[in-house]
């Protein structure tokens, strides 16, 4: 399945990669936006699964070890968003209004002079590069200290999961946040907001745990996973899905409310111009996909035992996520109307699948379960209070 994973995604990537090159050269500026929303879909997925591993040691939750080498699988790919954020880099000029102050309103023009110690191009690429180098090095810590519990030293290397897993979440949360302020609140530099950087890696972590369950009701099917992973396993990740897609709504919420009551231009133009246009609706909508949805659907518990019902709402969880991070980038560069391109469909299939290859190739020789983990008997057969 790995191979047939690495070979099918390899495949795609290179052809949805030379569709968005086409598109790059016939409109570099929508292409440079069509780019940066994909690849905010997938990092901010993938990070979110860092998280989520982070939490589970940090935890000692016992029904997540023989799930866990899921989680491991894809935190294997964030070596590969260095250099999958080079377009990103080169589009610098395309993507940032504050790269090219003089273009911009002088209102606008004196609020981005008063931030150049952050807005720079320099400083923006040396900061992109520290968070993707620390973030792929605490995934890479906790994915080889995992491997090597499979060859001995099993509670030695738990408690340096458990330690890293504790004492890296604030740092994470602390890079998290600034990157979601360079890449995204960047767009819009004239916008303050404190809580965007929670409410970016909030819909991450949602997106990360409806690719968990997937992962999970996969590896039964499979049969890649112990027998005795079972319906218990399934209901304590939905769960966790319900937890955070109302995590994700209170953080929106308040986001808005806030907003609404101050009443500050430097804030309410965010969502004035996603008010107008059409991007009403699909803020409307987002509400209902993303909230209202999932919400009552993950509140049944058999639907959440249920594999066949459970892999269909993880699977609309990582969907809808791709709808809120449109949502977040695309009014940035159409602000008068909604507009929906070809090339973010192009951009998005591209790196997912560059990502699911390079994912499944580092994965080819990882036993599916941390075999030696002084937890795994007890995850194996637990079950829910």
């Amino acid at each position: 399945m790995r191979r047939r994973l690495m070979l099918g995604g390899g495949a795609l990537a290179v052809i949805f990669g030379a569709l968005t090159g086409f598109g790059w050269s016939s409109d570099p500026t929508q292409s440079s936006f069509s780019y940066l929303m994909a690849f905010m879909v997938v990092f901010s997925t993938v990070i979110g699964t860092l998280i989520w591993l982070m939490i589970g040691h940090a935890a000692n939750v016992t029904w997540f070890v023989p799930l866990r080498r899921s989680a491991e699988v894809v935190i294997g790919a964030l070596p590969l968003f260095i250099l999958l954020f080079v377009p990103v880099l080169l589009s610098i000029s395309s993507l940032y209004p504050w790269s090219h102050p003089q273009t911009l309103s002088e209102e606008a023009r004196q609020l981005v002079l008063q931030k150049r110690a952050m807005l720079n191009v320099p400083g923006f690429v040396t900061r992109a590069l520290g968070y993707l180098t620390l973030l792929a090095l605490v995934g890479e810590l906790l994915r080889r200290w995992s491997l090597q519990q499979d060859r001995g030293r099993a509670r030695a290397l738990r408690r340096r999961m458990v330690a890293l897993g504790a004492g890296g979440l604030p740092l994470v949360a602390v890079v998290l946040t600034l990157a979601s302020f360079d890449w995204l609140l960047g767009l819009e530099p004239t916008f303050y907001d404190d809580m965007y950087g929670v409410y970016v890696f909030a819909g991450g972590f949602v997106s990360a745990l409806g690719l968990f369950g997937l992962m999970t009701v996969a590896g039964r099917r499979r049969v890649l996973l112990p027998n005795s992973i079972s319906a218990e396993h399934l209901h304590a990740i939905g769960r966790l899905q319900l937890a955070m897609i109302i995590f994700w709504t209170y953080i929106a919420w308040a986001q808005l409310m806030l907003m609404w009551v101050a009443d500050l231009p430097k804030e309410v133009t965010w969502y004035i111009a996603r008010w107008h246009g059409g991007w009403q609706w699909l803020g409307l909508l987002l509400l209902v996909v993303h909230w209202l949805i999932p919400f009552f659907w993950l509140l049944s518990r058999p639907l959440k035992r249920n594999p066949g019902t459970f892999a269909f709402m993880s699977g609309w969880i990582v969907v809808v996520h791709w709808v809120d991070v449109f949502y977040l980038v695309q009014p940035a560069l159409h602000p008068k109307s909604f507009h929906l391109d070809w090339r973010d469909a192009a951009a998005t299939l591209a790196l997912a699948s560059a990502v699911v290859a390079f994912a499944a190739w580092r994965a080819k020789s990882m036993a599916p379960v941390p075999t030696r983990d002084p937890l795994l008997a007890e995850g194996l057969t637990y079950e829910h209070a």
